[in-house]
């Protein structure tokens, strides 16, 4: 036998194993929720940054007004003036009227808009609505900022600003509580939380529903492709796919029109090779008669091999040319049973014995019948022409790893290249029906399977091994 050791790749119309689907509207989510939750903190961050821009403006405006204020009185009653001033702001009226001038912590955990503190030397409280000096606001002149909680009142932001009064013996303290910028913290971030989180729901739920439409359509769109691969060249997208008025609508179209204008160059090339077939085989036919008629033997055989290399011709360019090729669910061990059957008289003639283990019988695959019959008779065709008297030869049929395996083994010379293509030149220049027509043979029948196909040198012999998938 002289075949070499090589590897023939699957039909690449099957999907590689170790490709990773992502799918498209899986990364359309990904990127919408992406948007959403950005727009939203961008929306959150603007809301603040205005809203607490404006509120700290309008706060130290009516800061400052009211400084002004208490510093009209402090001039006129000095220190007592700015007492009496606050004591009248932060006490109800009838209160207010009062002179008894001193600190009320008892307001303090009331919140109210302004908050005034007229403090001692030494941070003590004299008069004001807060009860302390607040935590690490410095005493120095000036504007700062602090929460409710650290001065003894009640808790929130407040803005404040700090101003040395008579003769720097007090210190004043007038401040604006930021409600506004604390309702954002209140009331706006929780609804604009519960806004966004609707939002992205409303949206991925719909984009999921689209997701579904288009899946659904892509799927029929694959099945189509798939049946039109497996030998169903009629098959076609449905009508209601075709109506919907999208781009998908649209490439649905075209790949109608595309497999119609196939199906018709596939019944033209039929008719062909028919027609062909049927002038080739007459003449052959005519010529085979006289040469018999003639008793010329050689030429007798000769026209014997030219009728059986025009048949396996027709077939091979109908195999390549045919997508699926009429392909449905067989058993592989029938199919090379059927072979072995046919060439096991050859064997016995040649003294050659022929070993038939089908391990799996009930195994099937995606195919044809008869190709595969061929193919295999090509192949053990092969074997007997190699493997001397008494020598042996192993047809097999296996399952590992979700596939098939047929395989020929014998016990012949082996082959001294390993390259197909010089083996298929070789057979060219030889005698007609030589083995590199039936090397092409095989490998066409195993890439329209699908099929893998391996060769290996046993030393002595050789062999072949093609893997389908199976189903």
């Amino acid at each position: 036998m002289t075949e070499p050791s090589m590897q023939q790749q699957p039909n690449s119309s099957f999907p590689a194993s170790g490709n990773r689907q992502r799918p498209l509207f899986r990364r359309v989510l990904f990127l919408n929720l992406v948007l959403t939750f950005g727009l939203a903190g961008a929306a959150v961050a603007a809301a603040f940054f205005a809203v607490g821009k404006a509120v700290e403006a309008s706060a130290r405006a009516d800061i400052e007004a009211e400084i002004r204020i208490l510093d009209q009185h402090g001039e006129l009653h000095q220190g007592f003036g700015y007492a009496k001033a606050i004591d009248f702001r932060i006490l109800p009226e009838e209160d207010a009227k009062s002179l008894d001038l001193h600190a009320r912590p008892e307001l303090a955990a009331t919140p109210s808009l302004s908050v005034y503190l007229l403090a001692r030397s030494d941070m003590s409280p004299v008069v004001g609505n807060l009860a302390k000096w607040p935590e690490g606001v410095s005493p120095e002149t000036g504007w700062t900022r602090f929460d409710g909680a650290d001065a003894g009142a009640a808790p929130g932001a407040i803005i404040a600003k700090v101003k040395s009064v008579h003769n720097q013996r007090f210190t004043l303290v007038v401040g604006r509580r930021l409600a506004a910028y604390d309702a954002l913290y209140t009331s706006f971030l929780p609804v604009m939380i519960g806004l966004t989180l609707a939002l992205a729901l409303a949206s991925s739920l719909l984009t999921d529903r689209i997701a579904r439409r288009f899946r659904t359509r892509v799927s029929a769109f694959n099945s189509v492709f798939r049946d039109v691969r497996n030998g169903a060249v009629d098959a076609r997208i449905a009508k209601p796919m075709l109506q919907e008025g999208d781009e998908l609508a649209a490439l649905g179209g075209e790949i109608n029109a595309a497999l119609d204008e196939i199906a018709r160059l596939m019944a033209g090339l039929d008719a062909v090779s028919q027609t062909a077939a049927h002038e080739l085989n007459k003449e052959a036919a005519r010529l085979r008669k006289l040469a018999y008629d003639a008793g010329e033997e050689e030429l007798t055989a000769g026209a014997d091999a030219l009728l059986s290399l025009l048949r396996e011709i027709l077939e091979l360019a109908r195999i390549n040319a045919t997508p699926g090729f009429a392909m449905k669910r067989i058993s592989l061990a029938e199919a090379a049973q059927e072979a072995a059957d046919l060439y096991r008289e050859a064997f016995e003639e040649k003294s050659v014995d022929l070993n038939v283990v089908l391990a799996v019988p009930e195994a099937t695959i995606l195919g044809r019948a008869t190709l595969i019959t061929s193919m295999t008779a090509n192949l053990l065709d092969n074997a007997l022409k190699h493997t001397p008297e008494h020598g042996q030869v192993t047809l097999c049929v296996e399952v590992k790893t979700n596939q098939v395996i047929l395989s020929v083994a014998d016990t012949g010379t082996g082959t001294d290249t390993n390259d197909v293509g010089e083996l298929i030149r070789r057979g060219a220049r030889g005698p007609v029906g030589g083995y590199g027509f039936g090397l092409r043979f095989v490998q066409a029948v195993a890439i329209r399977h699908g099929a893998r196909l391996t060769m290996k040198n046993n030393h002595p012999g050789l062999s072949i091994a093609i893997a389908f998938p199976m189903i």
